[in-house]
């Protein structure tokens, strides 16, 4: 992609932590950074249970963020405000001990800033134009429990047009119709209900319920999972083709790597909630460098016997591969435009593993 191209959504230090009893909270997405270019599809890959579809939940604003900022066209859209917190509970310990004046003033006008960013945050968390947030559209995993089983496949597709004040039924038929056909369906399916439908048509319901809102990024939460391999082909061609004419920009959210390395031109690896690599999808599948990364390839089967047969499935053991008792890691920049979770002494072996 081009250095120079415009930023459509920008993901700021993203948290997202969910209470799972007193006292106790699951970190589903913690401090996870990325921003996705206007026109092109970023993909979101890593095992089930690693914190994708949170993020994209949390990006189109199903969940109230815990910290860290999201940004749409330049505007913060979703703002979480713990890291403010924590720093003004820190800076209030800190304060309590400072016996220099010059410190004690730093510190104090310190908490007064943090005081002022949650204030901000929560101010554009609220008042985020509700025009703007909705130029973003979901494809949900699941094209079952995403279709409401009462209700037509019209009053589906147009139901969002419905809640953006459109009246006029011959506008909403004609651009129901329309969609219909753009995804491979006929008009006639328009007074039909879910139930009818195989899950690869009912997949393309749900893209024509998004589309139809002509969004400007379209958060694809793992669409073909759910399909046959020979649907899954045709749903990620629709895609495309869609892709191509309205200049979607796509965030796809897959486990399976093989359709993101043919769908996506960048690709960030998530694990464990945390975001440990980030490259060009070509770069990454040649040049793996998180030992993560490394595992996920190792495990893409290919309809080869032979290849089969040898192939070494590498087993990531993150206890047995880092040590950051100490040394804490950080997303960072290891050549031009790949990013790689690591500390200081992996950032120094991983560079004289580019030079060699």
């Amino acid at each position: 992609m081009a250095e120079n191209q415009e930023v459509l959504l920008k993901v700021e230090h993203l948290c997202q932590y969910f209470k799972v009893g007193p006292g106790f909270e699951t970190k589903a997405v913690d401090d996870v950074s990325f921003d996705i270019k206007k026109g092109e599809v970023f993909g979101l890959v890593g095992e089930s249970g690693c914190g994708k579809t949170t993020t994209g939940r949390s990006i189109i604003k199903l969940y109230d963020i815990t910290s860290g900022s999201v940004y749409f066209k330049g505007q913060r859209i979703a703002a979480g405000t713990r890291s403010y917190k924590k720093a003004i509970a820190k800076a209030k310990q800190e304060l309590k001990a400072a016996t220099d004046p010059a410190e004690q003033q730093r510190l104090e006008k310190f908490i007064a800033e943090q005081k002022e960013e949650i204030k901000n945050a929560k101010r554009d968390h609220k008042q985020a134009d509700p025009k703007l947030v909705t130029k973003i559209q979901m494809i949900f995993q699941d094209p079952i429990a995403s279709l409401d089983p009462r209700m037509t496949v019209k009053d589906i597709i147009a139901e969002g047009l419905v809640i953006q004040g459109e009246k006029n039924k011959k506008v909403i038929e004609k651009k129901v119709y329309d969609m219909l056909e753009m995804v491979g369906l006929v008009k006639e399916h328009a007074t039909r209900y879910p139930h009818e439908f195989s899950g690869g048509q009912r997949q393309r319901i749900g893209v024509a319920r998004s589309v139809i809102m002509n969004p400007d990024l379209i958060i694809a939460d793992e669409p073909v999972s759910a399909l046959d391999v020979s649907v899954q082909a045709q749903v990620i061609n629709l895609l495309n083709d869609l892709r191509e004419k309205f200049g979607l920009t796509i965030l796809f959210i897959a486990h399976d790597l093989s359709v993101v390395k043919y769908f996506s031109d960048r690709i960030g690896v998530m694990y464990f909630g945390k975001m440990v690599e980030l490259a060009d999808s070509d770069e990454l599948f040649a040049h793996p460098l998180h030992p993560y990364t490394k595992s996920l390839l190792s495990a893409i089967p290919l309809p080869d016997p032979i290849y089969e047969k040898a192939r070494k499935r590498i087993v990531y053991n993150p206890l047995a591969e880092h040590d950051y008792s100490v040394d804490k890691p950080s997303l960072r920049e290891v050549s031009p435009g790949h990013f790689v979770q690591c500390n200081n002494a992996e950032f120094e072996r991983i560079q004289k593993e580019l030079k060699g």
